[in-house]
């Protein structure tokens, strides 16, 4: 392990590909959430929520799915109550249909709860056609990044920003990033309401991960490119600094065939929006090195430099399992 890691320990592993993770603390007790399904694309994805007293032992509170195959799920806290947002996806269609990108398309939902034991049903987010990342509060609203990559009426794919006051309708406040095939975009508000935004973008050959800056009312964005690709992007804030955790994609030689290796890392930003490696985050002993599936963290700080993550890792298709660690920030 990392000279940066107090401890590391499995939240989950049963064989199948769990991913995708979130954490939160709520009413006393720390809940994880995550996708569990039989491989990283199969169609049978469900979101697991699990709770746990000491971030020792954990107890699954719930299962939540619809017909559809349940992704990518996200907390959120509004109005005391613990909310779960997650893309469902549908079954493909030929490919000849979709214009060469995705042959699905997604519609979010989301569950909620205010004893994390009871959960609603789930309910239909608006608008359609968009997959939620990770909400946030601030000034009496909750804000969002979504992501359109299969758009109706052949839109280029998008980032934008959406704001609600009741977590179910959405109104659209802003474009972030448009083109490049923008997708997951994680958002943080800084002490002075500063808005930032990280856009994990794909464009042929592969690209930087860049920030972009928005002022009140956050419709003028400004872009601060930096060079890494950093995917499936967590942002988040520690005394004042902001930090990333994504899976990093380092380019192979030629001599090795190509392609790209993987693995999941925690940066700092400086204040140039340039990052500063400060930890390559384990994989299990039984996974590809850097060739695995991975990332996707969620992150709370705990003070005193301490902060904590969860994050999945594993092969690339058949099995995934859930991770949390004690990370020294200080």
């Amino acid at each position: 392990m990392g000279d940066r890691i107090n401890w590391l320990r499995t939240v989950y592993s049963d064989g199948r590909h769990n991913a995708f993770t979130d954490l939160k603390r709520f009413d006393g007790r720390w809940y994880v959430c995550f996708r569990s399904g039989e491989s990283h694309a199969s169609m049978d994805g469900v979101i697991r929520v699990m709770a746990s007293d000491d971030l020792e032992s954990w107890e699954e509170v719930a299962l939540l799915s619809t017909v559809l195959d349940d992704r990518d799920p996200k907390f959120a806290l509004w109005q005391g109550r613990l909310w779960v947002l997650g893309p469902t996806r549908t079954q493909p269609w030929p490919r000849e249909e979709h214009r060469g990108r995705a042959a699905w398309r997604f519609q979010s939902v989301g569950w909620s709860t205010a004893d994390g034991e009871t959960w609603s049903a789930g309910m239909v987010l608006e608008p359609i056609d968009h997959r939620f990342w990770r909400p946030r509060e601030h000034d009496g609203a909750m804000w969002v990044a979504l992501h359109c990559t299969n758009p109706p009426e052949g839109v280029e794919e998008h980032s934008a920003l959406w704001r609600s006051t009741d977590m179910m309708k959405w109104e659209f406040v802003s474009m972030i990033h448009e083109g490049e095939y923008a997708n997951e975009t994680d958002i943080e508000f800084l002490a002075d309401g500063t808005l930032v935004a990280f856009v994990r973008r794909e464009e042929a050959g592969g690209a930087g991960t860049p920030f972009k800056t928005a002022r009140p009312p956050y419709v003028a964005w400004t872009r601060h490119d930096q060079p890494l690709d950093v995917r499936g992007p967590m942002l988040g804030q520690a005394d004042g600094r902001l930090y990333v955790v994504g899976r990093y994609l380092e380019p192979k030689p030629e001599e090795e065939g190509g392609g790209s290796y993987r693995d999941t890392r925690l940066y700092r930003v400086g204040d140039d929006w340039q990052l500063e490696e400060l930890l390559v985050l384990p994989e299990p002993e039984w996974a590809t090195p850097r060739a695995g599936d991975n990332s996707y963290a969620g992150y709370h700080y705990l003070g005193d430099g301490e902060l904590l993550l969860s994050w999945y890792s594993g092969d690339s298709e058949d099995r995934a399992d859930i991770f949390m660690a004690s990370i020294d920030i200080s």
